[in-house]
């Protein structure tokens, strides 16, 4: 089971690489290039290791456009994606979106689970910073 969950890190992570260079060399002194250069020096680590995280990361990078792709990175919180993808928790009797905490804090952006600085670690969470477990709800009916 690792070396496929290895694979989709591997294969993630060459989407954002690609992704990033492009909009790098289009579109230089935006900026993006600072985030693609730390890609590169920090290399597979900057990846979230969660299955959900990675999947989010995937289909925000899925499109050919290019700049859409980045703008959907840099901009999308987790309350727009998809149902297929958004990551829902359940809180009481009621059903929300969680939220990712990692050592940059905690955020609701999809550019918060990419770790650019490297560091390892970040988990599903409430608004306080509190461990989650993530429900399904395409298939909770």
């Amino acid at each position: 089971m690792k070396a496929i969950t290895e694979a989709k890190d591997v294969t993630t992570y060459q989407k954002l690489i690609k992704v990033l260079g492009d909009y790098s060399t289009r579109f230089p002194a935006t900026g993006i290039d600072t985030h693609f250069q730390a890609a590169i020096d920090n290399g597979i680590k900057i990846m979230p290791k969660d299955k959900q995280a990675l999947a989010i990361i995937s289909s925000v990078l899925d499109s050919d456009n290019t700049p859409a792709s980045v703008h959907k990175l840099l901009n999308l919180r987790f309350t727009d994606l998809p149902m297929d993808t958004r990551p829902v928790m359940k809180s009481g009797r009621k059903k929300e979106v969680a939220f990712w905490n990692s050592s940059a804090g905690i955020t609701d952006k999809v550019i918060g689970l990419i770790n650019f600085e490297g560091a390892a670690g970040g988990k599903w969470c409430d608004i306080n910073g509190n461990s989650v477990q993530l429900i399904d709800v395409i298939g909770d009916k």
